[in-house]
């Protein structure tokens, strides 16, 4: 099917839907002209896929849908695109257990959360990152878990190229999943207590870290391995695990 972008009537059909979502997604829009637009570029998909992880449907939208883009920044800011490729693969980006929609910002661009939608930010870190994305994206639990909300929250890490391999390395499971505890906040009760290792070398401590180390390492210049190697003792359990 070729890809086409939802205009304002699309939009807000999907909006309702999302916001009442009893019975099955509008999908029937998906090439109705009266709720959706032609795109210029040609680009294809398939839309009976299926993606048991939101990292699957970003290395699928980068290698299959837009391996070539000569414009990233023009391609995410398609906005009614970016809504049709999340209706879709809606069956895709529903909570695993409830089976309903999340929150109407991954689905949708709002422009303060625009991070969250997640069809695109998956597009976005695939190609950025390649495998590396996956210990966001990887979750079988949920198509937008907390380790993606932590680490496409704050922009100076999302594009860091040093950072994704090694948050990889520390806090990735063989299968993907992401290792129980990563993305624990140290609460003001934890920090009173020296004894307390709660929250010590999660996800949520890693780019202090990184900015520590960024003043007097050329870091971007450096593998996973050697970055790893001189993060402080608290990530000493998460090297070792």
């Amino acid at each position: 099917m070729h890809v086409r972008s939802l205009n304002a009537a699309g939009i807000s059909a999907l909006v309702a839907w999302l916001e009442n979502p009893s019975g099955a997604s509008p999908r029937q829009i998906l090439n109705d002209e009266i709720f959706t637009e032609p795109l210029p570029d040609g680009y294809h998909l398939d839309p009976e896929a299926q993606f048991a992880t939101s990292y699957d449907l970003g290395v699928y939208l980068s290698s299959q849908v837009f391996p070539v883009v000569p414009d990233s920044f023009a391609l995410l800011n398609r906005h009614g695109m970016w809504a049709w490729i999340s209706l879709a693969y809606m069956d895709s980006l529903l909570g695993k257990k409830s089976g309903l929609p999340l929150d109407k910002p991954h689905y949708v661009n709002t422009h303060r959360l625009g991070y969250r939608l997640i069809a695109r930010t998956a597009w976005d870190l695939v190609a950025l990152h390649g495998e590396a994305a996956r210990v966001a994206l990887g979750s079988k639990l949920s198509p937008w878990g907390e380790m993606a909300e932590q680490m496409t929250s704050r922009q100076q890490i999302y594009a860091n190229r040093s950072f994704w391999p090694v948050a990889r390395r520390l806090y990735s499971l063989v299968d993907g999943t992401v290792k129980s505890g990563a993305t624990s906040q140290r609460d003001k009760k934890a920090r009173r207590d020296p004894k307390s290792k709660a929250g010590l070398g999660g996800v949520r401590r890693l780019p202090f870290a990184f900015r520590q180390f960024d003043r007097t390492f050329n870091l971007r210049m450096m593998d996973a391995d050697a970055i790893t190697a001189l993060l402080p003792a608290e990530y000493e359990k998460w090297r070792s695990k």
